[in-house]
């Protein structure tokens, strides 16, 4: 009986598929969680330069509608978070110490949630500004 026991003592077969059983679930949850940063990061981006070019179109047609300088920022924006995204407007008159143009700040949030729940990340609010000139 001793002898069966010190076999099974001294066999390293399965030494590997232990040791992988202990170290994938880490790896595995640092791998996504890079994905996930990356994939936070290309949002973010995405919504600074939807917001620029709302701006820069506000900007350009200066009796154009909010609505419509909305719509042109979704435009921009990667399909499906377009849905999701709170535009606001802030005026500021005599900006740049002139009386005829308007200074509008285009504000844009995303209330960005990571897809993996269960590693337990905090969901974030991406948010990008943009300044508007207008002539009045």
């Amino acid at each position: 009986m001793w002898a069966k026991f010190s076999r099974i003592r001294f066999d390293r077969c399965g030494n590997a598929a232990l040791e992988f059983a202990f170290v994938a679930p880490v790896f595995i949850a640092l791998l996504l969680g890079a994905v996930e940063l990356g994939r936070m990061f290309y949002v973010r981006q995405c919504l600074e330069y939807a917001t620029q070019q709302a701006a820069r179109y506000y900007s350009l047609n200066p009796g154009t509608t909010t609505t419509d300088v909305t719509s042109k920022l979704n435009s921009y924006l990667v399909p499906g978070i377009s849905s999701n995204v709170t535009v606001s407007y802030a005026d500021t008159a005599n900006c740049n110490a002139n009386v005829n143009v308007i200074c509008t700040t285009v504000t844009s949030t995303y209330p960005f949630s990571f897809a993996e729940s269960y590693l337990h990340l905090a969901p974030k609010t991406l948010v990008a500004s943009s300044q508007a000139v207008r002539q009045q």
